[in-house]
Order: structure tokens, then sequence, then C-alpha cells
């Protein structure tokens, strides 16, 4: 299990995502973090799992993420956001200049 943090979590995704997690309300031991569809075209994926033979395990602030290495490039520095308005997650890449 890695200690670095390939993604990062608002202050309100990490209290809900705590929350889920230490009430035993992930129905799978990990939180995936991924890539759908193409690189370019594709969308961010963000659900429970279990570790499969290509992913990279990681602890990232108190929770355990699982992400496959064949996709890291494409999810690296992504934030990890909680609106509560909306009532949900939001995955996004900062632009870097």
């Amino acid at each position: 299990m890695s200690n670095s943090q390939p993604v990062h979590f608002s202050i309100s995704a990490k209290e809900n995502l705590l929350n889920l997690y230490q009430n035993g309300s992930f129905p799978e031991p990990f939180l995936r973090v991924g890539m759908k569809g193409g690189t370019c075209g594709g969308s961010y994926v963000l659900g429970f799992d279990q570790v499969s033979e290509h992913d990279e395990v990681y602890e990232i602030d108190g929770l355990p993420v699982v992400i496959d290495r064949r996709q890291l490039l494409f999810v690296l520095g992504t934030e990890i956001d909680f609106e509560v308005r909306a009532n949900g997650f939001y995955l996004h890449k900062p632009v870097q200049i």
C-alpha cells in the first residue's frame, strides 16, 4: 500500500467518504478512482470495488483507494469534491499552465 497521494479529497469529500467508510457503508472494501472510455473523451469513475491485478492500492486521508495503474497517469492530480447542494461527488483535474 502506497502512502503517496495521486488524487486529493476536498474537506467535504473526505468527511462524507470517511463517514461512509467508518459506518461500514462501502459496499466493497475499496474506493475506485479511474477513467471510463477514451482518454480524451472519457469520464471519471468514482465507485466501490475489489482490488484487481492491475491496481495500485493507496491509503489517502484514511480511505482505502485503488487505481488501475494503466489509468494512473490520467487521474494523477485529480481533485475529488462533494457539493452538498447537489448531493454529489465531482472529480476534476486542475488546469496546469
